[in-house]
């Protein structure tokens, strides 16, 4: 970068006196994109003793002043340099340095030299920046979220397509952590960098604000910094009512809903345990969000009984993000028998979990190891769970998956419940085969048309259990529960029960 390589030659140059003249009127880019202070010098330089000037920029819309500033100064001494934003905030250089960047948004920017002493040094070059020209824009929906570590060059834009305020909330790989690099960060209450105004650094807005007054909001990172975390983006309004297998549960299509929400962050071969904590009906929501994997092993809920509301205890687990407006997918509560429902896949990069008058353990594991994979098809008395096509959790991935549960030494009674399965397109099936692996072969076959809700049962003994579904196009879809239950070695075996849907 041609700035950059200025300051470094610059730098360089000898020191000495030079002429500080304080300018009268507000420095513009029609003065000059690059500038440097003092004027007529090129590396650190002696400040006058008793100098005080306010050196004021004005910055026109969709440009931002870019400060690169070296200092040498002594605050004892009653010296100190300052840059003032564009919001006011007064920040005081740190002395001494070789080079600290500054930015600031329209419509104004002030640096500030003040001296007692004749001891002091200093240089900067400032340079008008068109963003318009320099970033490009990128627009995210909300209910997605946003990996803060490449945003070189890039401004992104959060929009709500039901024209609704817009919530932001960080998500970062420990929880506890706090993320200093979105101190970089530049939030515009807006849908672009010209016609918006620049509210804040990104850290001061999730503390203060999180909510847009429009249905746009735009992240730009002038200092490059790749940051660790990511941003997710929600619709901010009230509820809508959803009507689900015959029970009213609220589908929170945004965050303003929820006690609280918080977004949680992990990536593939992390184990990643929690304390969640609600006692209101609206419950406490968390998304949960792999950035490198399809996969969340679910393997540990417990309800603490100091902090839970039986009667009215419960978790329930909804594809994507709030913003999405999905329905229930899994609901668990108190239960004596809870353990067996676990391990559990959820097949997804993201899913939001609501905690209702509860205090909860929750351990959730995104392994790719054949361990986890092993542990997931192992199965043990009394097991049940649910088993979906992923294109459920999230639309953009495809409806298909083939599971083998099996165990040479145990034999089971294998229950199968078909609960949905949606057929589209020609060639596509659902298998479901229960029984001893060294079985004649039998086969059933249902034919069903374009949607069926069914509520098949099949039972069988044996030592495995498959389930399998072949779906191609992405309308397609397929959810089956199962549970287990060992019986005694000496039991006859059933000859294999394959069910076979397909059209």
């Amino acid at each position: 970068m041609i700035f950059s390589f200025l300051f470094c030659f610059f730098i360089r140059s000898a020191s000495g006196a030079a002429n500080f003249e304080c300018p009268i009127n507000p420095i513009t880019a029609e003065s000059g994109p690059i500038g440097v202070i003092p004027s007529n010098r090129v590396g650190l330089s002696v400040i006058p003793a008793k100098y005080d000037c306010a050196y004021h920029f004005l910055i026109y819309p969709g440009w931002a002043l870019h400060f690169s500033i070296s200092t040498h100064y002594d605050q004892l001494l009653g010296d100190n340099i300052t840059f003032t934003d564009n919001l006011g905030v007064v920040r005081l250089l740190p002395t001494p340095n070789q080079h600290i960047d500054e930015w600031s948004s329209a419509p104004t920017a002030i640096l500030h030299i003040r001296t007692l002493s004749n001891t002091s040094q200093m240089f900067a070059i400032y340079e008008f920046v068109n963003v318009e020209k320099k970033y490009q824009q990128v627009i995210i929906p909300t209910g997605e979220y946003l990996a803060l570590e490449n945003m070189k060059n890039r401004y992104f834009t959060f929009s709500s397509k039901a024209n609704d305020r817009v919530a932001l909330n960080i998500a970062v790989k420990n929880t506890q952590d706090y993320d200093t690099l979105l101190e970089f960060m530049f939030v515009y209450d807006g849908g672009d960098v010209r016609n918006c105004q620049m509210v804040g650094r990104l850290s001061n807005f999730l503390r203060n604000k999180k909510i847009s007054t429009s249905s746009n909001v735009t992240i730009l990172n002038f200092y490059d910094g790749k940051s660790p975390s990511y941003l997710i983006a929600n619709d901010w309004s009230s509820e809508k009512p959803l009507l689900f297998k015959s029970r009213e549960i609220r589908a929170f299509a945004e965050v303003s809903v929820f006690s609280k929400y918080k977004a949680i962050l992990t990536s593939k071969n992390q184990q990643t345990t929690g304390e969640l904590f609600d006692a209101s009906d609206q419950g406490a929501a968390y998304t949960w969000i792999c950035s490198d994997c399809n996969n969340f092993y679910w393997t540990v809920l417990k309800f603490h009984k100091s902090t839970t509301t039986v009667p009215k205890a419960y978790i329930e687990l909804r594809s994507l993000s709030p913003t999405h407006n999905t329905s229930t997918l899994l609901n668990y509560s108190v239960s004596a028998t809870l353990d067996r429902n676990f391990p559990q896949l959820i097949p997804s990069r993201m899913f939001t979990m609501i905690n209702h008058y509860s205090g909860i353990a929750v351990t959730l594991d995104t392994s790719t190891s054949q361990a986890m994979t092993q542990r997931w098809l192992r199965p043990y008395d009394g097991r049940r769970g649910t088993i979906f096509s992923p294109s459920i959790w999230d639309p953009k991935t495809p409806p298909t998956f083939s599971f083998q549960f099996e165990d040479d030494n145990q034999k089971f009674m294998f229950g199968v419940n078909v609960k949905e399965v949606r057929i589209a397109a020609a060639g596509e099936s659902l298998t479901i085969k229960t029984g001893p692996t060294a079985s004649d072969n039998f086969s059933y076959k249902e034919f069903v048309s374009d949607s069926t809700d069914f509520w098949t049962r099949r039972e069988s003994k044996g030592n495995f259990m498959q389930i399998a579904y072949d779906g191609l196009d992405r309308r397609s879809m397929a959810i089956v529960s199962f549970d287990m239950k060992q019986i005694n070695s000496g039991t006859r075996d059933d000859p294999l029960y394959t069910i076979f849907v397909s059209i």
